[in-house]
């Protein structure tokens, strides 16, 4: 009976399916990403689709690109199905490839239809994608980061803020993705790059 309660106790943990995505903050996403854009899914293969941009927000590459298809998985699956004409916000990272894959997979792919995201976990902020795409650029203005990515609780993420504390709580008066982006970024508590008076 013993052995059975520890057998019992000891397989538990393996059969928990409360299992969770390791969600990366949009702070980091939008600083790792070589690549971010507005466009749609013009052709869809096995392995990967072909997406034609239509506004480049970070970083620059042809008009058209091809990208991986990530594995969907029971905590991260996608919010609907990939298909020509599709239009969608990318954060992209290149694969050793050439071709480009999805940040922190359903994070670097935000599905719009209609002006609106479809994504109903995504941060409140983040409006519709006129107003994310002037908070992105905002945010790359105003913030720099420094440190490995790769840390799995970022201890050594960093970033620079190269304009006032003052400065930046006025912006964030102007767009609500903005406000949530720098939120994100003061968690890490960045430092602020100083400016001197030329005499």
């Amino acid at each position: 009976m013993r052995l059975a309660v520890y057998l019992f106790l000891l397989l538990v943990p393996s059969l928990n399916y409360g299992f969770k995505k390791n969600v990366m903050p949009y702070s980091l996403v939008i600083s790792k990403a070589v690549l971010i854009v507005d466009g749609t899914i013009s052709k869809v293969s096995e392995n990967e689709y072909e997406f034609t941009i239509s506004e480049f927000i970070k970083g620059k590459s042809s008009l058209k690109i091809n990208v991986a298809i990530w594995k969907e998985w029971l905590c991260d699956p996608r919010n609907k199905e990939l298909k020509k004409g599709q239009r969608m916000i990318l954060f992209l990272e290149r694969s050793p490839y050439g071709n480009f894959y999805p940040i922190n997979e359903s994070t670097g792919e935000l599905y719009v239809d209609n002006d609106v995201f479809l994504d109903i976990f995504l941060p409140k902020a983040f409006v519709n994608p006129t107003i994310l795409k002037k908070g992105i650029y905002m945010f790359l203005e105003t913030y720099s980061f420094y440190g490995n990515f790769n840390d799995r609780f970022y201890q050594n993420a960093h970033f620079v803020r190269n304009k006032s504390i003052f400065e930046v709580y006025k912006m964030t008066k102007t767009n609500s993705a903005f406000k949530f982006l720098v939120e994100n970024a003061e968690y890490f508590k960045p430092t602020e790059v100083q400016f001197f008076p030329v005499i």
